[in-house]
């Protein structure tokens, strides 16, 4: 029996093409070593249809092509150093994450693989790692992250880049040629280049447009900014993610924000917010 869960990648692809060559500079990377830059292959689906594959596609099946063992539990997830996220491009608490975990610990389980980009990097000195906070809500039970922004091949063999830049032709959807690797953060982080482009009555790309900036650029304050401006604009899970951010960072007047936030997407019929609300309510 194998142990795997696989979050969705990342449903839209509004092609909104450019024909320059962009370049991405990540922001907060003072603690992450980065250097150097990487191109990203990439392709037309209007110039090549019939060998020009979305790449939120492409991750979903290389996913499925990682190798499967008993004794792991691997769980693909967009991230940052600061943060993971679901399928729906909503932020997962450690907690979250252990919950789904937990009832596969049966006495088989060796360990758990979170694979996702920088899951296994402390984004400053003293701060653990996502795979060392999802491990702590587990009780100790060992779990395993990525070390640097990841790549994923055809066959599921995995790899890791540490690049301050990364180009790659047109600044729109990211489609890759068959066969070709994935560059898993882009999957979820396209959208944060074309930002200025999207309408305002999009709030739902406007979402993951702020997703893009954490997870691709390295650029949580951008990112925080972001996702305000998108639940202003009615996303639910924008207003989420903002509320779970500011509560994470704790500065002064964030959690008083927190509460307007939840109280926002509660309103908007979001669950996960309602209830998220009531446990801060018991907290001090």
């Amino acid at each position: 029996m194998s142990h795997r869960h696989v979050w969705p990648a990342l449903a839209c692809a509004v092609v909104l093409a450019l024909t320059v060559c962009s370049a991405a500079r990540a922001c907060d990377t003072s603690h992450l070593s980065l250097s150097g830059a990487v191109n990203v292959v990439t392709c037309s689906p209007q110039q090549d249809p019939s060998n020009c594959v979305y790449s939120g596609k492409a991750l979903y099946q290389y996913m499925q092509a990682v190798p499967d063992s008993d004794s792991v539990y691997m769980i693909g997830l967009q991230a940052s150093p600061w943060r993971m996220y679901d399928g729906e491009m909503r932020i997962l608490s450690p907690e979250d994450v252990a919950d789904l975990v937990r009832p596969e610990l049966n006495g088989k389980l060796e360990h758990v693989e979170l694979v996702g980009s920088w899951t296994g990097v402390s984004p400053e000195p003293g701060v653990p790692s996502q795979a060392d906070r999802v491990s702590k809500a587990l009780g100790g039970f060992p779990v395993r992250g990525e070390d640097g922004f990841l790549w994923l091949a055809k066959d599921g063999t995995r790899r890791t880049t540490h690049q301050a830049f990364t180009g790659r032709e047109g600044a729109g959807s990211y489609f890759l040629p068959g066969g070709s690797e994935v560059f898993v953060s882009l999957v979820a982080g396209w959208p944060a280049y074309v930002e200025d482009q999207i309408s305002e009555d999009d709030s739902n790309l406007l979402m993951h447009a702020a997703a893009g900036w954490d997870i691709f650029f390295l650029c949580p304050d951008k990112a925080l900014a972001s996702f305000e401006r998108a639940a202003a604009k009615g996303s639910a899970i924008a207003a989420y993610n903002a509320a779970m951010m500011r509560l994470d960072r704790g500065s002064d007047g964030d959690r008083v924000a927190a509460f307007t936030l939840l109280e926002r997407a509660a309103a908007l019929g979001d669950a996960k917010s309602r209830a998220r609300l009531d446990i801060e309510r018991t907290r001090k």
